[in-house]
């Protein structure tokens, strides 16, 4: 298994005002999926194409375990990228797609014919050899281009958003298909993703990429339930932050003192977060409760949404239960649970 160190790259295309990379730095461990999870044009493509060695950066290094990659030619450097289109050979059929990299690499028409068989049952797809491109959904696709990715054993797997095109249940099958083969195989994978769901659903660790950096990197449950800054934390969908003075185990904002959980640290200023399906909805005061008037419910299915104003600020809460349904503009109080408040960087 392979090690995958991505050493303060910088990359900057004559284009754009920014740098996409701005001394990006990451530390894949062997076996391990990692998801690099950031907005459209956050530079995650470029950072699998360095890595292949599409790209090169304009400084900064990459390394397979010791092994520096910038001088590697990109057929020898043992890592296959997968886009977000299968992009497969439409005038060949599926065991000639699978088998092409073998076939390059000479080898014999029966270890071929025994590999692309292999391939075809670890993704689920038995016995459709002599089809071709065009008779298959895009699901099956993705699947035949994973296996044609796979089939010549890479020590690294990198995936460029492969199920982006795809309805959602299709995308969630595949999701469960490639991190089973994922791990049966213990290849080392970097997945690229706009999709939060996505990247906590198939990731060992999640690392969110924005303004050229690693803003934080971190198992997937603890960067969503806990992220470290306000910028992780607006990105991973909490919009309710509390600024004042910590005091004891109080936190003395302008909405009034709220308990949090603490030891009794030194007295600091603090801006803390909580995530809005952790809020609770009240139609009567309550310990942490604030009062506020709601503003506007909006049922989606799973949760129904509810806007209140606390003075200025405009808080959301996520009930997945039913909660009393109070008019809008109804005076409610928001419950503020102190084991669910969490401190975050600024």
């Amino acid at each position: 298994m392979t090690r995958i160190v991505l050493d303060r790259l910088h990359k900057a295309f004559a284009t754009q005002a920014a740098p996409v990379l701005a001394g990006l730095s990451l530390d894949v461990h062997p076996g391990e999926l990692v998801a690099l999870l950031g907005p459209s044009g956050s530079g995650k493509s470029t950072v699998l194409k360095i890595i292949a060695g599409i790209e090169q950066p304009d400084s900064g290094d990459v390394r397979f375990g010791a092994q520096s990659l910038l001088h590697v030619p990109p057929h020898q450097r043992g890592a296959v990228l997968m886009f977000q289109k299968a992009y497969l050979f439409p005038f060949l059929n599926v065991a000639d797609n699978i088998g092409f990299g073998l076939k390059l690499r000479g080898a014999s028409k029966q270890q071929m014919r025994s590999e692309v068989g292999r391939m075809l049952e670890l993704v689920e797809m038995p016995g459709i050899e002599r089809k071709f491109p065009g008779q298959l959904s895009g699901g099956q696709q993705q699947r035949v281009a994973l296996a044609r990715a796979l089939v010549v054993e890479p020590h690294v797997l990198l995936l460029d958003e492969p199920l982006s095109s795809l309805d959602t249940a299709i995308r969630h099958t595949l999701q469960e298909t490639i991190r089973r083969i994922q791990r049966e195989l213990g290849i080392t994978t970097l997945l690229v993703t706009h999709d939060l769901q996505e990247a906590i659903a198939m990731s060992d660790r999640t690392a969110l990429l924005l303004d050229g950096m690693i803003e934080a990197i971190d198992r997937p449950e603890t960067l969503f339930q806990r992220p470290p800054t306000q910028t992780a934390a607006r990105f991973m969908g909490i919009s309710t932050f509390v600024t004042g003075r910590v005091e004891g185990a109080q936190l003395l904002a302008p909405w009034g003192a709220l308990q949090v959980a603490g030891d009794g640290e030194p007295s600091h200023a603090a801006t803390f977060a909580i995530r809005p399906e952790h809020l609770r909805l009240l139609d009567a005061s309550a310990p942490n409760a604030v009062p506020g008037a709601l503003q506007d419910v909006a049922y989606n299915g799973e949760f129904t949404l509810y806007h209140v104003a606390i003075g200025a600020d405009d808080v959301r809460i996520k009930a997945y239960q039913t909660v009393p349904q109070p008019p809008v503009g109804a005076l409610v109080y928001v419950q503020f649970p102190p084991e669910h408040l969490f401190e975050v960087l600024v």
